[in-house]
């Protein structure tokens, strides 16, 4: 009987054992995962945040719809080249609103030459920074990971993305486009 419970506890300790190493060894992966996925958004994302100056708060950009299109067509580059693969699903979304509000943009534009007008800009920077802070949460240059962040975040991101469409939705009505 006592050689029957050593046994049954040697069992259960070397199961529990294996399973605590087993559950360590999928820690240190993922973080090692985690950390080769920072180190290659690094550049491409500092990048992409350069680009997006054209919509600044501060100081206010004059950018044409020439400017537009060329940043258009930068971003597009951007995604599919080093950019887009590394972006979050919320990073992605954020980016569509990007680029669909430049496209409503240039859609409806007459001359090249002719300015963003103030609405499209004051849209436009709001799209961009809901766009940059997607980065900068993938980054997670801004705070730490933790599960109640993160229920959070998700319910922020819902809200984010109202926002944006009704933006976008702005920006497509003034320019007879489709969203």
């Amino acid at each position: 009987m006592a050689l029957a419970t050593e046994l049954s506890t040697a069992v259960i300790g070397l199961g529990a054992g294996a399973g605590l190493a087993a559950l360590k060894y999928t820690l240190t992966q993922r973080a090692r995962m985690h950390e080769d996925l920072w180190s290659r958004r690094l550049d491409p994302y500092r990048d992409i945040w350069a680009l997006s100056s054209q919509f600044s708060r501060w100081p206010r950009q004059h950018p044409t719809i020439a400017d537009i299109e060329r940043l258009h067509e930068r971003l597009r580059q951007w995604y599919y080249g080093d950019g887009g693969i590394l972006m979050s699903q919320r990073s992605r979304a954020s980016y569509e609103y990007v680029q669909k509000g430049l496209g409503a943009i240039c859609a409806a534009a007459a001359d090249p030459r002719e300015p963003v007008s103030d609405g499209d800009y004051a849209d436009m920077v709001v799209i961009f920074s809901r766009f940059r802070t997607a980065l900068a949460n993938d980054l997670e240059s801004r705070r730490k990971r933790s599960i109640i962040w993160s229920m959070i975040e998700m319910y922020e991101a819902r809200k984010i993305r109202r926002q944006l469409k009704q933006r976008l939705d702005g920006l497509s009505r003034r320019h007879g486009v489709d969203a």
